[in-house]
């Protein structure tokens, strides 16, 4: 069943509504407008991490799937506009390409150890902006791979001793990659303003 409001035909919001009515139509509207977006996104996130050329493509299709899935079982609400549909996707993608990284780790040291994803609901649309997520995206983009889980997960709310749980390291360890986080970043904005 298609929205009939007129006002949102063709918007993201309309496409969105029409997703969750069960047009499979709507599936693929959104996967064109997203994809090469959250492509970007996913190697961005794998970058200097040696993926394999399929990696990326892997975690979007893993976390558009997610995202359908999810989307109809009404996990994310009724209204999302353009900039809530970004920034819920981009979120998703980045968090299947850092588990996919991950695995791929843990099998290399002959582990199976993961770690779990932080709840959606963590996750707040009001208030965000194409230019807020393209910050971000830049900030992170800047960071060395190993320090990047570090930021997105504190980026995403959580405290530093969740973040050292779900890490399995110290709260110091932290607080130190924190640290480091804030200088490099406190830089790269510097150069931003002169």
């Amino acid at each position: 069943m298609a929205v009939d409001d007129a006002d949102l035909s063709g918007t993201l919001t309309g496409i969105y509504r029409n997703l969750r009515a069960g047009d499979q139509s709507a599936v693929t509207e959104l996967w064109n407008h997203f994809r090469h977006r959250l492509l970007a996104l996913a190697r961005k996130t794998l970058s200097g991490r040696h993926p394999c050329s399929s990696d990326a493509e892997d975690a979007l299709q893993s976390a558009f799937v997610s995202f359908w899935q999810r989307s109809e079982r009404g996990d994310f609400g009724e209204d999302l506009n353009r900039d809530d549909l970004w920034n819920l996707m981009g979120l998703i993608t980045v968090r299947k390409a850092l588990k996919l990284q991950r695995s791929e780790r843990a099998q290399k040291r002959g582990g199976d150890k993961t770690i779990e994803s932080l709840p959606i609901e963590q996750i707040s649309g009001k208030g965000s902006s194409v230019e807020f997520a393209l910050t971000c995206e830049e900030l992170l983009s800047q960071l060395e791979p190993d320090i990047r889980i570090f930021a997105v997960l504190r980026m995403m709310g959580s405290k530093n001793r969740e973040i050292a749980e779900q890490l399995g390291c110290t709260e110091r360890k932290v607080e130190r990659k924190l640290n480091l986080i804030r200088a490099a970043w406190s830089s790269e904005i510097a150069k931003w303003t002169e």
